[in-house]
Parts: structure tokens; C-alpha cells; sequence
């Protein structure tokens, strides 16, 4: 893949030559000021949150001397993303930084000049077109597909990975993003349990001293994850009376 950067005040956002807009992970990471080793953190994100390679970001191996390090590249959406969740001031001051990179770029788009010119920018528009319909195409059958096998949730194995499982057919389902129905499931357990599930998880974050924490995770921690698991369950099996009044 040809790139070039287009904008590197905050953090270097480069270009395909197919127009979009890309982020190194490893630049983002250090930029983010994130406690935790690189390749933990980005696995943990893709994990967590649902990323699909191909579509959300590239991965390939450094050409550096001695051993090659795998390294990632991700469509600007997916850092924006990523950069929201880390639910602090410099986690947002990145992510309007992206948004107002991708403002200028639209501001600074030349029209062709020729007629040749013309032809050729609305050849790259239409290769664009196909690929973001089919891309479209390919996340609706697999959407249909995860909604058709909601039954074959895995009920044996690692909790943490069941409710994973839940909240993403729960997120495709409904049409939501993994981080929106992660929002979704939050808002639902602290109602169910009257309490403040992302106080709770700071909280332990300052007693133990953690710079990230994910909300299976926490619930591993703290034993929860039979709770979540049920407040997953009624999230993808909505009756008439609410989460709270039943769990």
C-alpha cells in the first residue's frame, strides 16, 4: 500500500492512494500516553471492541534490521474510536484533532482542471464506490449471519468471551456499533443493579494502579460476569417488563 501523510500536527495521518485516511497505531499509542505495552494494548482493542481486519485496519510486518514487528494501520474512523474510549482529555483532544483533519482535507479538495483529469478523478470515485458497496454487502451478510446463529452463543468455556459474544450478535442485531452496544449494555447493568459501572471501574483503576480496563475485564475482577452475562441476555431477549425490575 502507496501512502502519504497529509497532516502531522498531533499525531501523522496519512493518505492511500485510493483516498483514505489512515493512522499508525504504534504513533497513535505513544501519543495517547498509554501505560500499557503496545502489543497488549492494540490486541486488547481489536478484542474488546470488534475491529475487523480489512476494514477497520491493515496489519503488516516492519522492514526494520533483526526481527520484524507486526505493525498496524487504521482507517481513521477506528482511531477516532479508539481514542474516544480511552475517556480522558488527551484521548479527546486526538479525536477532534482526526475530525478536524478530515474537515480540512474535504475543504482543500481541488476540482480537475482538464477534461483528462475529470475522467481520471471520477474513475477513482467509482473503484471507491465499488469498494465501500461491497464492503457494505459483505458486513450485511455477516450481520444476517451472526443474527441467524443468535441461538449458538457459546454457554461453555471463558465467561469474558461470552459476553463478548453477547454484546456483538446484541450490537448486530440492532445495527450498533460494538462500542455504542457496549454504551448500551453499561447504561442497562447500572440500571439493574443501581449502580455507576464506569465510577466503579475507575475507581479500581486508581487502587490498583491501571491505566486500561475494559468493562469484561473489570467484571472478571470483581466476579461480575454472571451479572453481565444476565443483563447481556435480556438485552438480546427484551420482554415487556425492564432489565431492572426482573434481574
Amino acid at each position: 500500500m502507496q501512502i502519504k501523510t497529509i497532516a502531522s500536527d498531533l499525531v501523522p495521518v496519512y493518505e492511500s492512494e485510493t483516498g483514505e485516511k489512515l493512522v499508525n497505531a504504534r504513533e497513535l499509542h505513544v501519543k495517547l500516553m498509554v501505560g500499557t505495552r503496545f502489543n497488549d494494548w492494540i490486541t486488547r482493542m481489536i478484542e474488546n471492541y470488534g475491529f475487523i481486519e480489512g476494514d477497520d485496519f491493515y496489519s503488516f510486518l516492519s522492514k526494520t534490521p533483526g526481527r520484524p514487528s507486526k505493525e498496524y494501520l487504521l482507517i481513521i474512523d477506528t482511531a477516532k474510536e479508539i481514542a474516544m474510549v480511552q475517556n480522558n482529555e488527551q484521548g479527546r483532544a486526538v479525536r477532534k484533532y482526526f475530525i478536524e483533519v478530515e474537515k480540512k482535507a474535504r475543504q482543500t479538495f481541488q476540482q480537475p482542471q482538464s477534461a483528462a483529469e475529470l475522467i481520471l478523478k471520477q474513475a477513482e470515485l467509482l473503484v471507491q464506490y465499488e469498494k465501500r458497496i461491497n464492503k457494505l454487502e459483505s458486513q450485511t451478510a455477516a450481520a444476517h449471519h451472526r443474527i441467524d446463529n443468535i441461538d449458538k452463543i457459546d454457554t461453555l468455556g471463558d465467561p469474558r468471551q461470552r459476553l463478548n459474544k453477547m454484546i456483538r450478535l446484541y450490537a448486530a442485531k440492532n445495527g450498533l456499533s460494538f462500542p455504542q452496544a457496549y454504551r448500551n449494555f453499561r447504561q442497562a447493568f447500572n440500571m439493574a443493579y443501581r449502580t455507576n459501572l464506569t465510577l466503579l471501574i475507575e475507581n479500581y483503576k486508581m487502587k490498583h494502579e491501571l491505566s486500561d480496563l475494559s468493562i469484561p475485564e473489570y467484571l472478571e475482577k470483581v466476579n461480575r460476569l454472571e451479572d453481565g452475562i444476565r443483563v447481556a441476555d435480556k438485552l438480546l431477549n427484551p420482554s415487556t417488563s425492564s432489565v431492572s425490575t426482573e434481574i
